[in-house]
């Protein structure tokens, strides 16, 4: 019994192939990670530029009825 306990057990050679399969999918998933990471990054910029731009473009606009309401206001 006390032997086929132990033909059970993990050998060294099984325990390195298993870390280097382990290695191998942490590797992956670092790859996958950096990929996320990434597009992660250029969809904040997209948003960065487009609240950027509606910004600039929601000022032109209240300057431009700011100048309508002062007009306005001095006609008699």
């Amino acid at each position: 019994m006390v032997a086929r306990g132990f033909e059970k057990t993990a050998t060294k050679d099984n325990l390195k192939v298993l870390e280097a399969k382990l290695g191998n999918h942490i590797d992956g998933l670092d790859k996958r990670l950096g990929r996320v990471e990434y597009q992660v990054d250029e969809a904040h910029d997209i948003l960065k530029r487009f609240e950027e731009n509606d910004i600039l473009n929601l000022q032109k606009r209240v300057q431009i009825l700011e100048k309508a309401v002062r007009s306005l206001a001095k006609q008699p």
